[in-house]
């Protein structure tokens, strides 16, 4: 589990894998995304990324707030 204060998000990465995205990294993220997915460096999501698997469903959440 990766902790924040300031929340998470929902993104899929450049294989369509859902990941939690801790929203003090959102700009990082969106920066990663932009990569060409030739750049080996676009290969592996950041260590502050959780790639969750094949559905987003397999989130659990006690709160939530709308962006």
């Amino acid at each position: 589990m990766i902790e924040s204060d300031d929340g998470y998000f929902l993104s899929q990465d450049h294989d369509c894998h859902w990941c939690v995205i801790p929203v003090q990294h959102k700009s990082e993220w969106f920066d990663f995304l932009d990569l060409d997915t030739d750049d080996p460096t676009a290969w592996d999501v950041p260590e502050w990324a959780d790639r969750v698997g094949g559905s987003p469903s397999l989130i659990i959440f006690n709160k939530y707030k709308k962006a």
